[in-house]
């Protein structure tokens, strides 16, 4: 760690971040220094893109393209934990993650930094992964044994009539409008070129629901709500899918307005409800 950052953005695997870039772009151009920590290297991610005759492992790669990520962000420091990014990581018997060893690290960068705030996975993990749901529960207890005294709220909050945010886990307290940061959003998503087609590849629609909506996208291209319609084929095209971020509170400040009540109230971009 080099110097103090205000805000902590903890994830599970390199792109995760991906989800909560456009709260990150607002909290940097506001003047807030963030740190990024990521629980793994993601080594255990997909390899279909991964050259075979490469000399550099997976987890080296991504570890870069984390760095590279967070920077067209405005982050100013990564720190990685090094957990195994296993199937799953919750499980006991030793073949997991080292829970203590993880809530200790996350303590220690806690106290180190104090931040206003801590943006991390929900319960359920978003959309339900298994180390996202257990980064959350290692934040919340390394934030209890700091005895923290600011904000935790955790990213993937469900947005009214947003693509794919049925699969998210709680309502959302706050909405971030990230439409102005489209640029540096998709910049930040083009740096994970060894998982970039996980978010981007072209889909077959399942349903007949989906294959109208499809077909009406392709049709009314021309117009915002044809394009959020169109399958995702370009970073820029996913972030209009999402352009309305969803937070969550998670664990409110020990004393007075927590963190986007007190810094956001007046920003039109920022939608504070209960």
């Amino acid at each position: 760690m080099i110097e103090k950052s205000e805000i902590l953005v903890v994830t599970a695997h390199p792109d995760d971040e991906i989800f909560v870039s456009g709260t990150i772009c607002l909290c940097v151009e506001k003047g807030f220094a963030i740190t990024v920590v990521c629980a793994t290297d993601g080594e255990g991610g997909s390899r279909d893109l991964f050259p075979s005759n490469s000399t550099l492992q997976l987890g080296e790669v991504r570890r870069r393209e984390l760095a590279l990520s967070a920077s067209a962000l405005g982050a100013n420091e990564v720190l990685f934990l090094g957990q195994a990014d296993i199937a799953r990581p919750d499980v006991g018997g030793g073949d997991g993650w080292d829970q203590p060893n993880l809530i200790g690290a996350l303590r220690r960068i806690i106290q180190h930094n104090d931040p206003k705030l801590i943006l991390t996975h929900g319960p359920v993990g978003g959309y339900g992964h298994p180390a996202h749901r257990l980064v959350h529960r290692c934040v919340m207890a390394a934030a209890q044994e700091a005895s923290y005294s600011g904000s935790v709220f955790s990213f993937c909050g469900q947005v009214a009539n947003a693509f794919f945010s049925w699969h998210f886990d709680q309502p959302s307290d706050v909405l971030i409008d990230a439409r102005g940061f489209l640029r540096r959003r998709a910049a930040s998503l083009s740096y994970h070129q060894s998982q970039i087609h996980y978010f981007l590849q072209p889909y077959f629609p399942s349903t007949v629901r989906k294959w109208l909506s499809a077909l009406f996208g392709f049709a009314f291209a021309f117009t915002v709500e044809g394009r959020k319609r169109v399958p995702i084929s370009t970073a820029a095209r996913f972030f209009s899918k999402f352009p309305i971020e969803g937070l969550v509170l998670q664990r409110p400040p020990a004393a007075g307005p927590h963190f986007f009540l007190r810094h956001f109230a007046s920003d039109p971009r920022v939608q504070i409800g209960r």
